[in-house]
């Protein structure tokens, strides 16, 4: 229920970023959900989708008591964001590679760390200059940089291009494809020797291609081998401690049925933010 508080209101500069920040009654400060998105060029839709997240509702002190917060002096009721829940969201922003998202949760913690040691120094730095600073980071020409740096970073040394090229890492994925289709045939071949019912699988998880089926028909995706890409990205490839091995005639591996549901939550996680 949306609820009035006489709240005060100020908007604060990062940068050339403009955000308004509420004070409630309690000290806590909160930000618009609709601003929060935007800074990082995403739609309200982006952070109503992190929201929902039933990891991030897991966390102490991230459910918000209020749906809509009405703050006198507006007009339009908004959606409150706590500091450190958007802070989460752009971190997360920028693990998938949101370029203004990168450079601005980095200006930040910069911002941050020439405060501790600008105190420790006992050294003080006019406004115009803190912002100065914080307005050069988030330029284009400091996004750009960031990402240069980014790119260097994560560049392969000579050694590792030699022995991971990318068509070694695409023949190491349909390997171990096939190796999943083999061990499907093997179990079916057990099947019409010894009678094992294949459906009592669905009892303690999930073998592997039905996961890569399931994960196609989310995202739409008709490459097996991409989709398989996508889950060991996400953490959950075949070698990942989310497989187990059922102890039949020959072993099969099966995921359980709760990192089938963690699986299917970072799948929509990945589609909320598109590259």
């Amino acid at each position: 229920m949306s609820q009035t508080y006489k709240a005060q209101r100020q908007v604060i500069q990062i940068g050339d970023i403009s955000l308004e920040v509420a004070m409630l009654p309690d000290g806590s400060y909160v930000f618009s959900q609709t601003e929060v998105a935007a800074v990082v060029d995403k739609s309200e839709s982006s952070i109503r989708s992190f929201r929902r997240s039933k990891h991030l509702k897991s966390l102490p002190g991230m459910e918000s008591q209020f749906a809509t917060l009405t703050i006198e002096g507006v007009n339009k009721p908004i959606a409150p964001v706590s500091l450190e829940l958007a802070a989460l969201y752009w971190h997360k922003c920028a693990s998938v590679g949101n370029q203004k998202a990168q450079a601005l949760t980095i200006a930040l913690v910069k911002y941050s760390l020439y405060d501790f040691a600008d105190e420790a120094f006992g050294i003080e730095r006019s406004k115009q200059e803190r912002s100065s600073n914080l307005t050069d980071d988030l330029s284009s020409t400091g996004v750009a940089r960031l990402e240069a740096m980014y790119q260097h970073l994560s560049a392969p040394t000579s050694t590792q291009q030699s022995l991971e090229t990318s068509s070694e890492r695409e023949l190491q994925l349909k390997v171990c494809l096939a190796e999943i289709e083999l061990e499907r045939e093997k179990l079916q071949h057990e099947l019409a020797i010894n009678g094992f019912p294949i459906k009592d699988l669905s009892k303690v998880g999930v073998p592997p291609w039905r996961v890569i089926s399931q994960v196609q028909k989310s995202l739409g995706w008709s490459d097996a081998t991409a989709t398989y890409k996508l889950i060991r990205q996400l953490g959950y490839g075949f070698s990942s401690a989310h497989w187990f091995s059922v102890r039949i005639k020959g072993g099969v591996s099966v995921m359980s049925w709760t990192s089938i549901d963690a699986l299917s939550e970072a799948v929509e996680q990945f589609k909320s933010f598109p590259n």
